[in-house]
């Protein structure tokens, strides 16, 4: 190999080297672009995550919440229910009374009205 051959060829692998470290200075500043970019996505999604968290946490707590007012009035219903069927017991066996009465009024009624008519008759 001839000087001047030799000069090319280090002349190229010079080029090369700097071609080489050019393009690894652009993919290093592209790297910390994009690990900048994905450091600040997840914080946002760290942010929404907690964010989500707490509504979770107070949409649990609100149910909790309907949960008990459902159980309560459940509870108030069913207690109504008891009272509206024992006061309702009450007056059927009040009615029977009533039929009762009413049916032995109405036998003597039928008795006075059937012994005046013989007497009378």
């Amino acid at each position: 190999m001839t000087g001047e051959e030799m000069e090319r060829a280090i002349e190229f692998l010079l080029q090369s080297q700097a071609n080489f470290e050019a393009r690894l200075e652009r993919n290093q500043a592209d790297f910390e672009t994009r690990l900048q970019q994905t450091e600040a996505r997840l914080e946002r999604l760290e942010t929404g995550l907690e964010q989500t968290n707490q509504q979770v946490a107070e949409t649990s707590r609100q149910l909790q919440v309907y949960a008990e007012t459902q159980t309560e009035f459940i509870q108030i219903v069913t207690t109504t229910m008891q009272g509206l069927a024992a006061a309702q017991s009450r007056t059927d066996e009040r009615l029977v009374q009533t039929d009762e009465r009413l049916n032995n009024l109405a036998g003597l009624v039928e008795r006075i009205i059937t012994e005046g008519r013989n007497g009378h008759a």
